[in-house]
């Protein structure tokens, strides 16, 4: 094998992420409405509820089985239906790869479109005939884990939000999220005096699109990957289905400074970092 080098001819790097996109990727879609108080204190100040008095909460597990950018991944996300303005989008809390090509998606989401990814140890997603199962486990706790039984919706809401897709359809989707540049305050600490909102605009080109009921949906506790706290007050449905999902690119909303940017980064934390870089107590092995 060629040994690789750490300069590039700038004429070989025009194929760089051009195009990107997630291709074939298989598994569910997951909808179900949480505490409204909780989904506020969570959800940044610039953003609202997409649907008034509504907190409703978008997840997905998935097997990307041809990304553009990186051999196959697994992965999954959580987040909230918002809007800001009139741009309504999933405003993404978190999302968790695993698998040969999780490195490149992670680095490559984070760094242009500020999508909060982190590794995890196993994702994995399964179809048995009519029930599919899909579960998450990351420093040694599941944090979610879901059975479906496809065939109806738990809600007639989901009728709405999936009335036109099937086999050949095209569903346009925004998400809503947050680019950040670091500083340092007089004290040593990591401030962050410029925020981005971003429209991550993309698509999801259907195969197939299967619906489905929430049987059961369990999330343990996580210091640092709380999705339970969007606990399930009522469950709304999910899909099973076999898509693309083509990135159509990233534009800027609205950009924030000083301490109005510096106080949301309390929001995006969590969903990007571990607490163990707030401490110094951590587990350690070998002679000293």
């Amino acid at each position: 094998m060629d040994n690789g080098s750490y300069f590039i001819p700038r004429e070989r790097l025009h194929a760089f992420m051009n195009p990107a996109a997630m291709n074939n990727q298989e598994g569910l879609t997951i909808y179900w409405e949480t505490d409204p108080d909780i989904a506020r204190r969570v959800l940044p100040p610039p953003l609202e509820f997409a649907m008034p008095g509504q907190a409703l909460v978008y997840a997905y597990v998935v097997n990307i089985r041809e990304p553009t950018f990186a051999p196959w991944y697994m992965e999954g996300g959580i987040g909230l239906m918002s809007r800001y303005g009139e741009t309504a989008g999933i405003y993404f809390l978190n999302l968790q790869v695993s698998g040969p090509g999780a490195p490149m998606g992670m680095a490559s989401g984070r760094e242009f479109s500020g999508l909060p990814k982190k590794p995890c140890e196993r994702i994995v997603v399964e179809r048995n005939d009519d029930w599919a199962r899909a579960f998450i486990e990351r420093k040694g706790r599941r944090i979610f884990d879901i059975e479906v039984k496809l065939g109806a919706y738990n809600d007639p809401l989901m009728e709405l939000f999936y009335k036109d897709v099937g086999p050949g359809s095209r569903q346009r989707g925004a998400c809503l999220l947050f680019k950040y540049e670091p500083g340092q305050g007089p004290n040593g600490q990591t401030t962050f005096p410029k925020m981005s909102l971003v429209n991550y605009d993309s698509a999801n080109d259907y195969q197939s699109w299967e619906p489905g009921c929430i049987e059961t949906l369990q999330m343990e506790p996580s210091l640092d990957d709380p999705w339970a706290e969007l606990r399930v007050v009522r469950p709304l449905g999910a899909g099973y289905g076999i898509l693309s999902n083509p990135v159509l690119g990233v534009s800027t909303l609205a950009e924030f400074e000083g301490e109005e940017a510096d106080n949301l980064f309390s929001y995006l934390f969590t969903g990007r970092w571990d607490r163990s870089t707030l401490c110094s107590g951590h587990q350690r092995y070998g002679q000293y």
